[in-house]
């Protein structure tokens, strides 16, 4: 993971053995984000997410101290995403408001997933954000890598008949006993 720091914001980059296809997949659908994103401790409870240009963003958790919010401003699949990422605190923190870009790149090995989270107050503020990354990117690369991603060995079904009974093969390698 490479981490560079700015003034007010800070870049990360993380390999994945994954496609960027599934890796943008794992980051916007809200089934995937459930099982592997839990800031500050907590767990997602509704997921409002429009993957388009102009599309809400709303995270709601099961504690009910926090929310995310936000507004895609650039949408480009598997790709790119700029959006406003929005924190409203219901006690007395103070809200906090950013713009993150996400990019994801396919690479030889899989992809890399670079962020950006701008608008930080200055280098202080952004140590929380930084260990906040860090873990957010450890449990993503491990749900990624643990995930039982179903495998089809049935490539099409081209050569099948009524006597395959569902296996890929073509009739004149119907199973034994076949008839």
């Amino acid at each position: 993971m490479e981490i560079k720091e700015n003034e007010y914001s800070i870049e990360f980059s993380q390999d994945f053995s994954v496609s960027a296809e599934i890796l943008f997949e794992a980051w916007t659908a809200a089934d995937k984000l459930k099982q592997w994103w839990h800031p500050m401790g907590d767990s997602l409870s509704e997921v409002h997410n429009i993957v388009e240009e102009g599309g809400e963003i709303t995270y709601d958790f099961e504690k009910g101290e926090f929310r995310v919010t936000g507004k895609y401003q650039e949408v480009k699949l598997n790709e790119n995403l700029v959006y406003s990422w929005n924190w409203d605190f219901s006690n007395e923190l103070p809200d906090e408001k950013y713009l993150l870009t996400i990019r994801f790149e396919n690479t030889d090995s899989g992809s890399i997933l670079h962020i950006k989270q701008e608008g930080l107050p200055g280098e202080e503020a952004a140590l929380p954000h930084q260990d906040a990354w860090k873990t957010a990117l450890e449990n993503l690369k491990s749900f990624l890598e643990n995930a039982d991603t179903p495998t089809d060995s049935v490539k099409s079904d081209e050569g099948m008949n009524d006597r395959s009974g569902g296996y890929n093969e073509l009739p004149e390698q119907a199973k034994v006993g076949g008839g």
